[in-house]
């Protein structure tokens, strides 16, 4: 990652080729670093490392999102306990979640590419933000349905969160709830601000997001 950093304090923008390079790299190092261990662990039980290490960025991805994502759940929790405990929560986090990883992924290209924005990529390269996005959405939700957001007893016992999870699985509970893409827009907006400013303060964000999905739908449930 070295070269990375070389280039860009040149101001050389990084090439398609050299940022799946660097990413897959950096995964490599991601993978062996023991801080990781249990990501890692919960990965290669569903079979998913091997196509996590072909995103470039994954792992490190993977890692941001949980760190943001844990910040963003405690300081709702301490703020509007209410919204954790709310039967949309699960679904508000997995759309946040989603657009979360796809507007990080994008503006994390962008920047490497020297862009001054996400909508100056190319049609490929944000074809391919997509679908990285997407892996990496998946995969840290795929974490959170092994261990919780926290860990599952202190998801519950802090937060009222329960462990439903594996609802968020099924597309046809999506459908039933259009302004869920609200949700994946403000995740999306949170990101590229992040990305642009690592001290953008994030939570409120999610607090945006779950508040007026639950405003809308005060009485349903995802399920």
């Amino acid at each position: 990652m070295s070269s990375l950093g070389l280039r860009q304090a040149r101001g050389e923008a990084a090439s398609d080729d050299d940022y799946v390079s660097w990413g897959k790299k950096a995964n490599q190092a991601e993978y062996g670093n023991h801080e990781n261990a249990e990501m890692v662990r919960v990965l290669e039980e569903e079979a998913a490392l091997e196509d996590v290490l072909e995103v470039p960025f994954a792992l490190k991805h993977v890692r941001d999102v949980s760190a943001i994502m844990k910040l963003a759940v405690a300081v709702i929790g301490e703020r509007r306990e209410d919204l954790t405990r709310h039967p949309m929560f699960h679904a508000a986090f997995g759309a946040f979640t989603l657009g979360f990883a796809l507007g990080m992924v994008a503006a994390h290209r962008a920047k490497q590419a020297g862009l001054k924005s996400v909508g100056k990529l190319g049609r490929r390269q944000q074809e391919l933000c997509e679908d990285w996005g997407v892996v990496v959405a998946t995969h840290y939700l795929a974490l959170v349905e092994a261990n919780g957001i926290f860990s599952k007893a202190t998801d519950r016992q802090l937060y009222g969160i329960a462990d439903r999870w594996r609802i968020l699985a099924d597309e046809r509970r999506w459908e039933l709830f259009p302004r869920l893409a609200e949700c994946v827009e403000e995740g999306r907006r949170a990101a590229h601000q992040w990305i642009a400013d690592d001290a953008t303060d994030v939570p409120p964000y999610f607090l945006n997001a779950l508040g007026n999905l639950v405003s809308v739908y005060p009485d349903r449930r995802f399920e």
